[in-house]
């Protein structure tokens, strides 16, 4: 009771099988996108946090420091995103 599949109906599975897979790839690389988003956002943010801190200790200007620094880490973080993204679209389109 084998059933035999006509050569046909072969050549309409492939397809599917391969957007699944495709689709997949996909999921799995917004997956990483998001998350180098977020932890580049983050490390910048914390960095910038840091040297603030280390310098109004050393200045003895707080807050002013840690205010900057905190303005400097999203600012870096923000343009490692766009270049994360500018990246990701250059992938996508081919």
């Amino acid at each position: 009771m084998n059933k035999q599949v006509k050569p046909d109906e072969r050549e309409e599975q492939q397809p599917e099988q391969s957007k699944y897979v495709v689709e997949k790839n996909e999921a799995w690389r917004a997956f990483g996108l998001v998350s180098a988003i977020g932890i580049d956002l983050a490390i910048c943010t914390v960095g910038g946090t840091l040297l603030g801190q280390w310098l109004d200790g050393l200045l003895g200007t707080s807050p002013w420091m840690l205010l900057l620094g905190i303005l400097l880490g999203l600012t870096a973080g923000i343009y490692g995103i766009t270049k994360l993204i500018a990246v990701f679209n250059s992938d996508a389109k081919k």
